[in-house]
């Protein structure tokens, strides 16, 4: 396959590596001409638990890209898809598919008018990434990925990815019920995310806490009555464990808000804490909490100018 990783954070490069090492024709697609001139010049430095891998990635520009592409992973911030699908328009062709992998709820429809229908897959990875720097990349600790075709049809070429994944190194599974997934990604975060970005502190400090541990329950517990008042019934004991695994294995992971506010830039509290409210007074309930954490992160933002 000839892949495209829309937005080539640290997300975007750890997919990215594991489609190389599935020998696909993967090229790194950021605006950060830093980023993508690092990778270039000495390979995609990828530290996980098994070693430092210098891998020989290409790394473009937008404007620069060369397609068409087999599918587009994307891995932009999810306030930018629209524009970056619209800065890669020419590399997409009549067969391309897309892949969201990105945070919150509601990407499916972006993709969706982008190109058909059956052609939009949407997933949920629960794998950590940071970003150390220019061409650099870490990521220590477990997790897999879930996909599936957006809006149902044939799943053929979601297990071709999934498949390439896995070989990869990066195991990945089809879900029928990728809503679901999604659902209890986006109330992981809820709860996750803002706590970090709002302390300045990882998620091993919160495990230290009794407070934070309460508040954390609480998102979780609104946000999956949020899910089922909108037709995805999910379990919450299971996103509990997550939150666990997060305080603990991932205890050093800096969540992508706290990265966000580290270096000054706009969160994705909207997409995440501000859509699940939004989803829950859609149905007549509420979500205090998690509320509350969306209009903190968002003074947060706003002291950002």
């Amino acid at each position: 396959m000839k892949i495209a990783i829309l937005g080539s954070g640290a997300m975007g490069c750890l997919f990215g590596a594991a489609f190389h090492r599935a020998e696909c024709d993967v090229t790194l697609i950021d605006v950060n001409q830093l980023h993508v001139d690092a990778i270039n010049s000495n390979g995609l430095e990828l530290d996980t638990r098994a070693g430092v891998e210098h891998l020989p990635i290409p790394a473009r520009l937008p404007a620069d890209a060369e397609g068409p592409f087999d599918l587009v992973v994307v891995f932009t911030k999810t306030f930018h898809t629209v524009g970056a699908l619209e800065g890669i328009r020419h590399s997409i062709g009549d067969n391309t598919h897309l892949l969201s992998l990105q945070n919150g709820l509601g990407n499916d429809a972006k993709l969706a008018g982008v190109v058909s229908d059956d052609r939009v897959m949407v997933g949920a990875s629960m794998l950590p990434s940071d970003l150390e720097g220019p061409g650099k990349v870490r990521s220590h600790g477990e997790g897999y990925s879930k996909l599936y075709p957006a809006f149902g049809g044939d799943p053929a070429m979601a297990q071709k990815v999934a498949d390439a994944l896995t070989q990869g190194g990066l195991p990945a599974q089809l879900d029928p019920k990728i809503h679901e997934a999604i659902w209890s990604k986006a109330i992981f975060n809820a709860a996750m995310n803002p706590m970090c970005a709002l302390t300045r502190r990882t998620p091993g400090f919160l495990g230290a806490s009794g407070q934070a541990r309460a508040t954390i329950r609480a998102v979780v517990e609104e946000g999956v009555a949020a899910a089922h008042a909108n037709g995805a019934m999910i379990d919450a004991e299971p996103i509990h464990d997550l939150t666990e695994t997060s305080m603990t294995d991932h205890a050093d992971h800096e969540a992508s808000m706290l990265q966000d506010m580290k270096a000054g830039r706009r969160t994705e509290v909207d997409a995440i804490n501000g859509a699940i409210v939004e989803a829950a007074l859609a149905k007549g309930l509420t979500a205090p909490v998690t509320q509350t954490l969306w209009h903190l992160v968002k003074l947060e933002e706003a002291k950002l100018g």
